[in-house]
C-alpha cells in the first residue's frame, strides 16, 4: 500500500508531460498540416534528446543522494538541503551551456540528423524556442527528484498539473487564437509552462524547508555526483542513440512515414513514462534495504514492484493499442498517416508494456548501484538495436521495424538481468540471493 500511495501520484507526474506533447502534436497537427507535424519529429529528437541525458543523470543522483540523506538520522532534512544545493548547482549551469548549444547549433544538428530542407526552418524554431528554457527544465526536474526522494509524490503532482493547465490554454493562445504560431507556438507554450513549474517547484521546497543554496558548482561537489554522472552517461547516451537510431531510419522513409513516425513515438512516449514511477519506487526505497542487506525486506519489495509493474503493463498494452488505432484521428486528418500509425501499432503496443518491466529491473540496478552490469549491457542492447536498424532499413522494412527493434533491445537487457540477479551477481544479487553457493559464484564470473 505504501508503495501504491508514492507510484500512483509520481504515475501523475511522469505522464503530465508526455500527455501535453500529445496535446502539442494534436494541436500542431490539426492547425498546421502533415509537414509541420512532420516536422516537430526532428524538432522534438533534437530538442528532447540532449536534456535527456543531463535529465536522467541529474536526476537520479539527486533521488540517490537526498533519500540516503534522508534515511541517514544524523543528516535529515538538512543534509538532503545539502545534496540537492550540490545537484542543483550543476544543473542550472549545464542547462545554461545547453540554452546557448541549442541557440547557435541547432540547424546544423538537423542537417546531420538528415531533415528534409522543407521542414529545417519550422522544426529549429521549435527546438531554439525549447531549448531557451534548458536550464529551467534541468533544475525544475532536479527540485522534482528530491521532494520525490523524501517520498512526497502529492506535492509535485499539483505542481506538474497546474503546469500542465498552463501549457495547454498556451497551446491553444498560440497555436489556435489569437497568434496561430503553430509549431513555434506549442514550443513557446512548452517553454512557458515549464518556467511556471519551475517557480511553483521552489517555492514547494521552500515550504519543506529543502531551499536549495544558489551557487556556482565546486569541485568539492563533483565527487559524490560523479558517481552517479560517469555510468549514467554512458547509460543514457545509449539510450538515445538508440532513440535517435529510430528518428533518422523514420526520416529515410519519407514525409508521411516521418509524420507517422512522430505522432506513434509520441504516443509510445506517453505510455512509456507509465514505467517512470516503477523506476523512481525502486531508487526512492530499496537503497536502504541493500545498504542494510534485508533479505527479506528486498525480496518483499522487489515482488511488489513487479507485480505492479505487470499489471499495469496490461493495462497499458490495451490502452495503447486503442489510441493508436482509433485515436489518430485526434492527430492528423491525413489518411496516409494514419495507415502508417495502425500499421505500427502492434511492435508499438510490446515495446511500451516491455518497457513497465525492464525499468522496474533498471531501477532497483540503479539503486543497488550495479554500474559494473548496467553499463556493458546497455552498450551491448544499443549495439544489438543499431544492427537491427541497419538491416530492416536496408531490407526496405517500414514503421513497424523501427519500433521492433526497440522491443527486442528491451527483452535482451530483461534477460541478461535475470540471469545475473538469479546467479547471486552483483549488490543487489548478493543481497536477494545469499545462500547461492560459492562455487556457482566462481563459475559465474569466470574466478
Amino acid at each position: 500500500r505504501e508503495m501504491l500511495r508514492f507510484a500512483l501520484p509520481a504515475l501523475g507526474i511522469y505522464v503530465a508531460d508526455p500527455i501535453m506533447s500529445n496535446i502539442d502534436n494534436g494541436f500542431v497537427g490539426r492547425f498546421g498540416g502533415t509537414a509541420a507535424l512532420a516536422s516537430l519529429g526532428p524538432g522534438t529528437v533534437v530538442a528532447n534528446n540532449l536534456l535527456f541525458i543531463f535529465n536522467s543523470i541529474l536526476s537520479s543522483a539527486t533521488t540517490g543522494l537526498v533519500a540516503r540523506a534522508m534515511a541517514d538520522p544524523a543528516r535529515g532534512t538538512e543534509g538532503a538541503r545539502k545534496e540537492l544545493s550540490r545537484t542543483l548547482s550543476f544543473a542550472w549551469t549545464a542547462g545554461t551551456v545547453l540554452t546557448l548549444v541549442y541557440l547557435l547549433f541547432t540547424p546544423w544538428m538537423l542537417r546531420r540528423l538528415g531533415t528534409p530542407d522543407a521542414i529545417v526552418a519550422s522544426a529549429a524554431s521549435y527546438a531554439r524556442i525549447r531549448g531557451a528554457v534548458a536550464w529551467a527544465v534541468l533544475s525544475q526536474s532536479v527540485c522534482l527528484s528530491a521532494i520525490l526522494a523524501t517520498r512526497d509524490a502529492v506535492t509535485p503532482l499539483k505542481v506538474v498539473m497546474l503546469a500542465a493547465v498552463l501549457n495547454f490554454a498556451g497551446d491553444w493562445m498560440f497555436c489556435v487564437w489569437p497568434f496561430h504560431l503553430v509549431v513555434s507556438g506549442a514550443a513557446a507554450a512548452t517553454a512557458l509552462s515549464t518556467l511556471a513549474g519551475f517557480a511553483l517547484m521552489l517555492r514547494a521546497l521552500a515550504r519543506k524547508k529543502l531551499m536549495p543554496d544558489v551557487r556556482l558548482p565546486s569541485l568539492k561537489d563533483a565527487g559524490p555526483i560523479l558517481e552517479y554522472a560517469g555510468p549514467l552517461f554512458v547509460i543514457t547516451s545509449a539510450r538515445v542513440l538508440g532513440f535517435t537510431a529510430m528518428g533518422v531510419t523514420a526520416t529515410a522513409l519519407g514525409t508521411v512515414p516521418l509524420a507517422g513516425f512522430q505522432v506513434a513515438i509520441s504516443i509510445f512516449v506517453f505510455f512509456a513514462f507509465f514505467a517512470a514511477p516503477m523506476s523512481q519506487t525502486a531508487q526512492s526505497m530499496l537503497p536502504p534495504l541493500i545498504e542494510a542487506g534485508d533479505t527479506d525486506g528486498l525480496r518483499r519489495a522487489g515482488s511488489n514492484i513487479i507485480a505492479i509493474a505487470a499489471c499495469v503493463s496490461a493495462f497499458v498494452m490495451m490502452l495503447c493499442y486503442l489510441t493508436l488505432t482509433y485515436g489518430n484521428v485526434f492527430f492528423t486528418a491525413d489518411q496516409a498517416v494514419r495507415a502508417a500509425i495502425r500499421a505500427a501499432a502492434p511492435p508499438v503496443v510490446l515495446a511500451a508494456g516491455t518497457l513497465l518491466l525492464s525499468s522496474s529491473i533498471d531501477g532497483a540496478l540503479v539503486a543497488a548501484k550495479d554500474f559494473r552490469f548496467i553499463i556493458p549491457a546497455q552498450i551491448s542492447v544499443c549495439m544489438l538495436q543499431l544492427s537491427l536498424l541497419f538491416c530492416f532499413q536496408r531490407a526496405g522494412f517500414g514503421l513497424p521495424a523501427i519500433f521492433l527493434t526497440f522491443a527486442i533491445r528491451l527483452w535482451a537487457f530483461m534477460s541478461m538481468s535475470a540471469v545475473r540477479l538469479f546467479l547471486g551477481r552483483g549488490p543487489l544479487g548478493r543481497v536477494l540471493r545469499p545462500g547461492v553457493p560459492k562455487p556457482v559464484l566462481a563459475a559465474a564470473t569466470g574466478a
